[in-house]
């Protein structure tokens, strides 16, 4: 009996350290914007290893002259104007103009910002909270389905009213004195408010942090770096598709002039150089860095020559599963 006592009350411990560490971050991702502050979804890995995707990150504005280089600047794109811009200021212009650059990005945005199209500058990242929208947006189930059923597993222990939450016994009452039903009815109501607490914060954090406006800056495409030629003279691969061999495997199609060699990258980054060029599959590098909780796109890239390629159009998303220990598997 005393040892069911005991994971009881662990467990509850467990669950409100965990929704309270949940809350926490949604708090600081959804107060600044009290300030006139704007909290934004990171949608894509462009900005990664400094900001992933799922982070949100609060941009708060400042006067033009603050727009130096390294700065995270949030703009409108100017490419699509439905949609926003989180990337680092790589240079300005001798026309004024912001040129900014994605971290994992192999070169700079094609088109510049003009400063008034930046709406602030990126002050607080707060880690991993923006995922579930991201999934939504997406649509991820699997990975949603999982943290929901988990989180709503540690929501509902943290409401329960553990064996330590029970009412005290009231202290006897004086000599001659009836105990009075305010004293009988402390201890159950006090009781009473952390639940209740919890369950509005819950409430309040999840609707402050669905609000969050998304940022989808994408990946620079490979034709658009020097040393490029475009897709009429190279053609890049096509078919691209996944199967699951003890890990990814991508395989492809390829019509055009005879290739030097293939390159596999994953979000951009080069993970397997000079593919031979008679193969038409190749298995994603089993390096531990897959997450069921995040989706890495693997494209493929044609090298002709030593200086004229052009990346595949398409690509396909990998990402980790459960008790996958890091390996690639097609999503």
């Amino acid at each position: 009996m005393r040892s069911r006592r005991i994971i009881l009350v662990a467990g509850v411990a467990t669950a409100r350290a965990v929704v309270t560490l949940v809350l926490t971050l949604a708090f600081w991702a959804a107060a600044p914007a009290a300030l006139g502050w704007m909290p934004t979804t990171v949608m894509t890995a462009s900005m990664s290893p400094a900001i992933e995707a799922g982070d949100i990150v609060v941009s708060r504005p400042v006067p033009r002259e603050a727009l130096l280089p390294g700065r995270v600047v949030l703009a409108t794109d100017p490419d699509r104007g439905d949609r926003l811009r989180l990337h680092r200021v790589a240079q300005i212009s001798a026309e004024g103009e912001l040129v900014t650059k994605g971290d994992a990005n192999p070169a700079a945005d094609s088109t510049p910002l003009h400063p008034d199209a930046v709406l602030g500058v990126g002050v607080l990242r707060v880690p991993v909270i923006g995922l579930p929208i991201v999934w939504v947006r997406t649509g991820q189930v699997a990975p949603l389905a999982v943290v929901a059923a988990g989180f709503a597993l540690c929501l509902a222990l943290a409401l329960r009213r553990g064996v330590d939450d029970g009412p005290d016994e009231p202290s006897p009452p004086s000599e001659g004195a009836p105990p009075t039903r305010r004293a009988v009815r402390a201890r159950p109501t006090r009781a009473r408010l952390f639940p209740r607490g919890l369950g509005f914060a819950v409430a309040l954090a999840t609707a402050a942090v669905a609000v969050s406006t998304p940022a989808a800056a994408s990946f620079s495409k490979e034709s658009a770096a020097s040393g490029t030629v475009t897709a009429g003279r190279v053609t890049g691969p096509s078919a691209l598709g996944c199967y699951n061999d003890g890990g990814a495997v991508v395989t492809w199609a390829y019509e055009g002039w005879e290739p030097r060699s293939f390159d596999l990258l994953v979000d951009g980054r080069v993970a397997i150089a000079d593919i031979p060029p008679w193969f038409r599959a190749a298995r994603v590098p089993d390096d531990g860095s897959y997450s069921l909780f995040r989706t890495d796109r693997v494209t493929v890239r044609t090298n002709v020559g030593e200086q004229w390629s052009t990346g595949s159009d398409e690509g396909v998303a990998v990402g980790g599963v459960l008790f996958g220990f890091g390996r690639p598997f097609c999503r």
